[in-house]
């Protein structure tokens, strides 16, 4: 066990070097790096329950929490959380956190999403919570093995602890890891509800491009439902829709515009003013991990009408250039 510990330290203090750089590319680095140590943690520690359930079970009717164990053992990264959230060595509130920050993690490692604006401070929040939970866990036994292997890095916040000391030592490690995270700042509130702004004064700008540039010259409102009917308009769904509720259109602008007024829309209206009081709330937030869920849920409860919204202004721009080389002669 004083391997995997010492292995854990290892790495957290390989993240506090790529945040202390505070590049964008290391920022990512270092996420992936505590995103592995929380799940290599959490994996553990469901494996000494079932490896002790295993070795002094005393009949062959499992507990409800065996189940959950033998679960959080697998790939599932969500089951490993909902043990540890179980098992209490972490809160629901840091449950939820870690399955946002490993989402973040995701993201940047299989879809290139840069996050530029949040990721620094995400990547230091995350450190202070895998460091939490590091600190919280607590192994079957510790010991001490011929073949174990401590790095420098590890030995800087160890030291060469005893046998007898080593329980200490490893809380001490955690502890004093939080404490270098702290020096390297983050201001995760802050730059979350910057970003969050920033995606809302987008969206307004667009929605005031369309109505001016749009042919129809649209209303805002108007421009809401129709950037949602056109990519749905080419789906099984839509035309289900369609002929069920009497669409007459006979042509595709016609059938379009019917979707727009007769859909039920997850957005029907002009969403700012309702985003911009969602800002707010999270703007007056003092607690990190809950700022996070309203931003995280924020971000997922609007992204399909944002990217309905990016693809429109994405179509009326290569119109309006269209116009503009038929304009010329082109």
């Amino acid at each position: 066990m004083n391997q995997f510990f010492a292995d854990q330290i290892d790495q957290l203090d390989l993240a506090i070097d790529q945040l202390a750089i505070r590049d964008r590319n290391f920022d990512r680095f270092a996420l992936m790096l505590v995103d592995n140590v929380v799940e290599l943690v959490l994996h553990q520690h469901a494996k000494d329950k079932v490896m002790w359930g295993q070795a002094f079970a005393s009949n062959k009717q499992p507990k409800p929490e065996w189940k959950t164990a033998v679960a959080a053992t697998g790939r599932n990264f969500d089951a490993k959380v909902a043990y540890a959230r179980e098992t209490q060595i972490i809160s629901a509130a840091m449950a939820d956190s870690i399955q946002y920050l490993h989402s973040f993690r995701n993201s940047a490692y299989h879809q290139g999403s840069r996050h530029e604006g949040i990721l620094h401070s995400l990547a230091v929040f995350y450190f202070k919570a895998a460091c939490a939970l590091l600190g919280a866990y607590k192994p079957t036994f510790f010991g001490i093995y011929s073949g174990d292997q401590i790095s420098h890095r590890a030995v800087k916040y160890l030291g060469r602890p005893d046998l007898f000391d080593q329980k200490d030592a490893f809380a001490r490690a955690s502890g004093r890891l939080s404490e270098v995270a702290d020096a390297l700042g983050e201001n995760l509130i802050e730059d979350l509800q910057a970003d969050m702004l920033s995606t809302i004064e987008q969206a307004d700008s667009w929605l005031d491009y369309i109505s001016a540039n749009a042919p129809d010259r649209p209303s805002r409102d108007q421009a809401v439902r129709h950037c949602q009917a056109w990519p749905l308009s080419w789906t099984e769904e839509a035309r289900a829709f369609a002929n069920a509720n009497g669409c007459k259109a006979s042509n595709l602008g016609g059938y379009v515009e019917w979707l727009g007024h007769n859909y039920n829309w997850q957005v029907k209206t002009d969403p700012i003013a309702s985003w911009k009081r969602r800002h707010s709330s999270l703007k007056n937030e003092r607690g990190a991990d809950a700022a996070l869920k309203k931003y995280c849920d924020f971000m997922k409860q609007t992204e399909a009408f944002r990217e309905a919204l990016e693809e429109y202004i994405s179509q009326l721009d290569g119109y309006i250039q269209e116009q503009i080389d038929y304009a010329r002669g082109k």
